[in-house]
């Protein structure tokens, strides 16, 4: 349920490398902790996508290029809000919160759930399609622990969207 520790390093280092000069460039504070940084960095990003070209032309002027498909990857990211029901042997379970698609997602270097501490609960995180699969980016802003009526209803949600082919687990979706 995670990347092979090489791979999910690699892209450890190149999007923290992304996000840092984006944050750099739109001014973020470097006095608060390295993960408020990076997600205040992500925020911008996805809020001006042009940012990632600026910021791969200026490391790539100080010889600091990112993989390719690093690069990639990042341009396919999508934060929001996200309902991570469970972790299952091979996936994370992540259900839009418009109900409409669902997501088998794996963490870089661990379990979403180490990360989030529980199941059950809505996130705001990010999800890039890298190595034909979608992979959180393991930034999470934000935890709501869902009652059990919710996680019941977000449960029959997912079952239905795998059912019905709305649930993804290689990026061909």
């Amino acid at each position: 349920m995670t990347l092979e520790p090489t791979v999910a390093n690699a892209f450890i280092a190149g999007y923290k490398r992304l996000l840092l000069e984006i944050g750099l460039r739109g001014g973020a504070s470097n006095s608060g902790n390295a993960l408020s940084v990076l997600a205040a960095a992500r925020r911008q990003l996805t809020e001006t996508p042009g940012l990632l070209d600026k910021a791969l032309i200026k490391l790539r002027a100080r010889s600091e290029g990112v993989n390719e498909e690093i690069v990639r990857a990042v341009r396919t990211l999508r934060v929001n809000d996200w309902v991570f029901l469970r972790d299952t042997k091979a996936y994370s379970i992540f259900v839009h919160p418009s109900e409409e698609i669902a997501f088998g997602v794996l963490g870089l270097t661990q379990p979403v759930r180490d990360i989030t501490g529980a199941s059950g609960v809505a996130i705001e995180t990010g999800i890039v399609r890298f190595t034909g699969r979608f992979v959180c980016d393991g930034l999470v802003t934000r935890i709501v622990h869902l009652g059990p009526h919710y996680r019941k209803s977000y449960s029959r949600v997912y079952k239905a969207a795998k059912a019905e082919g709305r649930f993804h687990v290689c990026d061909e979706a």
